[in-house]
């Protein structure tokens, strides 16, 4: 699966992209007024970029610009306008070995540069 199969309300099985970039995390509080730590991160690959919305402390932690990620048992939801992919409670998401099939960071924001995520 690429970027640009990915529909809005629907799973994302199984999805490897390359993160762009990884946001400073800030602590908001939830609707049951709890204090918790979100992060986005910018994803990308050969047919487009996305958000990767990570609820919770310490979850993108090992993440880096440049990592190649596998995202498993996903979810995509719009916010603001733009699709954003959630773990949801069965998600996972893994670092894998970029064996070059995903574009460079160069390349992907070359490619998508009309992108919205990418301005």
């Amino acid at each position: 699966m690429k970027i640009s199969d990915v529909e809005i309300g629907e799973d994302v099985p199984e999805l490897a992209v390359r993160v762009m970039k990884v946001g400073h995390p800030r602590i908001i509080r939830t609707r049951t007024g709890k204090k918790t730590q979100l992060t986005e991160v910018l994803l990308g690959d050969e047919t487009g970029t996305t958000i990767l919305t990570l609820w919770g402390f310490r979850e993108a932690e090992d993440l880096a610009a440049g990592k190649i990620i596998k995202i498993t048992d996903g979810w995509a939801k719009e916010w603001q306008g733009k699709m954003q992919l959630t773990l949801g409670r069965s998600g996972k998401m893994e670092e894998v070995p970029d064996d070059g099939t995903i574009p460079s960071t160069r390349e992907i924001i070359e490619e998508n540069k009309e992108d919205k995520h990418i301005k």
